[in-house]
């Protein structure tokens, strides 16, 4: 066979492949209806892990598995961004503690109809104890396991605007969770004016020193970024952040 030959098969075989692709497009589509009107996660991991693996362990060519791995981790992968694109989404509001994620996520909430929840609440309300007193008496691994318990159960709502704890960002599996299902969204405020505002006494698990406040923001402010969908500013008014808020969502969003 001559190259001529050989690329011309090629091409047809990318024809056939590009018809397959868009008919699995249609199927998924209509996989993101159902799953909207039945308020099922976005992405289901173990399912794509399953279909990954078939395709992997039924390669005719033992040597050319790995390539149909990566080759199928990429339709899943683009598949999966169109369904977030036919999707409405829960929006995560990640942030320091006094960013204002609460203020912000309660009237952004009111504006789009949505159900509005605060995740450290929730999980209170849920375990019977406060935050501080999981943190004393269960320590911070058994609360980051609270925290993505608690997101797993909510994401299974109708969408929703939920308001994260300042360490929520630390554990990259409830990460991959929020990225997952829906928008996260960077609420950012100044330290100085998260100083000014901040009651210590009603902050416990923050009220050590000033100092230590500083090197928590300095260490999670690049997380909050890396993880972050959308990014806005609350210096101003919470009115001003919320708008700011809803120009960025995508259309489907608002």
């Amino acid at each position: 066979m001559d190259i001529k030959d050989a690329r011309q098969q090629i091409d047809s075989i990318d024809s056939q492949l590009v018809t397959l692709f868009e008919q699995r497009l249609l199927l998924i589509e209509a996989i993101a209806k159902y799953k909207d009107e039945h308020h099922l996660p976005l992405i289901d991991e173990a399912r794509d892990e399953e279909i990954i693996a078939k395709h992997k362990e039924n390669c005719s060519q033992t040597q050319w598995a790995p390539y149909i791995e990566s080759y199928m981790k990429q339709v899943v992968a683009t598949s999966n961004e169109f369904l977030k694109e036919h999707m409405h989404k829960h929006i995560f509001l990640i942030g320091m503690p006094g960013a204002g994620k609460t203020t912000v996520g309660k009237m952004l909430a009111k504006e789009l109809g949505r159900d509005f929840y605060d995740l450290d609440q929730t999980i209170q309300d849920k375990v019977g104890k406060s935050v501080q007193n999981i943190f004393i008496y269960d320590g911070k691994d058994a609360f980051s396991e609270y925290e993505y318990e608690t997101i797993k159960e909510l994401i299974h709502n109708k969408p929703s605007v939920i308001a994260t704890g300042g360490g929520t960002v630390t554990s990259e599996k409830t990460v991959n969770l929020m990225r997952n299902n829906g928008l996260v969204v960077f609420v950012n405020r100044d330290v100085n004016h998260i100083l000014d505002d901040l009651d210590l006494e009603i902050r416990p698990l923050v009220k050590e020193s000033i100092e230590y406040i500083f090197n928590v923001y300095e260490e999670r402010y690049p997380l909050y970024e890396e993880v972050a969908h959308i990014k806005i500013g609350n210096e101003g008014s919470i009115t001003d952040a919320v708008q700011e808020i809803i120009e960025a969502l995508p259309n489907t969003e608002k």
